[in-house]
């Protein structure tokens, strides 16, 4: 805990009771849940084998994919919105849950995360699988945040940035860069307004938010990838000192 961000290494669909309990209210939701993808691949057969689309077992089919963003919308102030990664696969899937009649928002955007160094696949028979995407969804009625950069006549929904390489990399299989997530949260959010991240990961979101003045609430059930976002949350704390 710090006046500036709160971590919980803890279950997003127990930690929910808590807050609704305590009547929190976030100004956003910026979230990177698994995506259900992970499956056997055949990558031991390259010359420099990667770990593929096997990302753990806590990806492979077993995540409530739907059932926490109506929990998790309630938390939401007025003018908020909620941006969710995910899988090509699930796109519509998650529009029609957060535009249902127990959610209430309205999807403004697909944003699409384009990979200038993309994990490799049998190029003779696959296109390259270089996008991610992200789904931006406001409260009806909201005059939501949109912080259109200076130096674009327009702003696309396209961004474009390395898979998280050098230090900045740690354990966590599906980490997102602090590039990608600086330039989203600077487009779609406020100095001082609080971010909810409720499966934070290795904690990339938490660190783009302090870094550009935001407050944040990250939760991570896995103590491993919780240890790993703490580390360096004392570390942007150590650094500011």
């Amino acid at each position: 805990m710090n006046e500036n961000f709160l971590l919980f290494n803890a279950d997003s669909y127990q930690k929910i009771n808590n807050f609704i309990a305590e009547g929190l209210q976030v100004d956003h939701i910026i979230t990177d849940p698994p995506y259900n993808i992970s499956k056997v691949n055949n990558f031991s057969t390259m010359k420099n084998p990667r770990s593929g689309v096997d990302f753990g077992e806590w990806d492979k089919g077993k995540f409530d994919l739907f059932s926490w963003i109506p929990l998790y919308s309630t938390l939401v102030r007025a003018n908020g919105s909620m941006i969710i990664f995910c899988s090509y696969r699930f796109i519509s899937f998650i529009v029609d849950v957060l535009e249902s009649d127990k959610v209430g928002f309205n999807v403004k955007d697909v944003l699409i995360w384009q990979k200038s160094n993309p994990m490799p696949r049998n190029i003779t028979r696959r296109y390259v699988q270089d996008m991610e995407f992200a789904i931006w969804a406001v409260k009806k009625n909201a005059r939501w945040v949109f912080n259109k950069q200076d130096d674009v006549p327009y702003q696309r929904s396209l961004f474009r940035t390395s898979v998280v390489n050098g230090n900045e990399r740690t354990e966590h299989p599906t980490q997102k860069s602090l590039q990608l997530m600086k330039e989203i949260i600077s487009i779609h959010t406020n100095r001082n307004q609080t971010i909810l991240d409720p499966f934070m990961g290795s904690g990339s979101t938490g660190i783009a938010a302090l870094e550009l003045g935001r407050n944040f609430i990250g939760i991570e059930k896995e103590k491993k990838y919780f240890d790993i976002a703490q580390s360096r949350f004392k570390e942007v704390l150590n650094d500011n000192n």
